[in-house]
């Protein structure tokens, strides 16, 4: 299974020793990163700073694929939270508390 994940340099450093492919990139060049990282991964990881950098269509539509599994995570820095999923299913649900 080919593991990318996109994400800054701290939030990389533990991430380098599970195997996954590191991709670093800088605010200009995330978008297409996260297109060339679709093509190749199986699970693509990208940190919540980086994926609002992601033309919003483009995210919900891989967030929503089968292949790859795409996953938004938190950075290490905790600069921004990746969206609460158990919340968004139970207000789909309409089961919002």
């Amino acid at each position: 299974m080919r593991c990318v994940l996109i994400a800054d340099e701290i939030t990389a450093l533990g991430w380098r020793l599970t195997g996954a492919q590191i991709e670093l990139p800088d605010a200009r060049t995330v978008a297409e990163c996260f297109t060339v990282a679709l093509r190749d991964a199986d699970l693509l990881l990208i940190t919540a700073p980086l994926a609002a950098s992601v033309p919003a269509a483009q995210l919900q539509d891989a967030l929503r694929s089968q292949r790859p599994l795409v996953l938004v995570i938190a950075d290490l820095q905790l600069k921004r939270e990746p969206p609460d999923v158990e919340d968004e299913v139970r207000r789909a649900l309409g089961v919002s508390i």
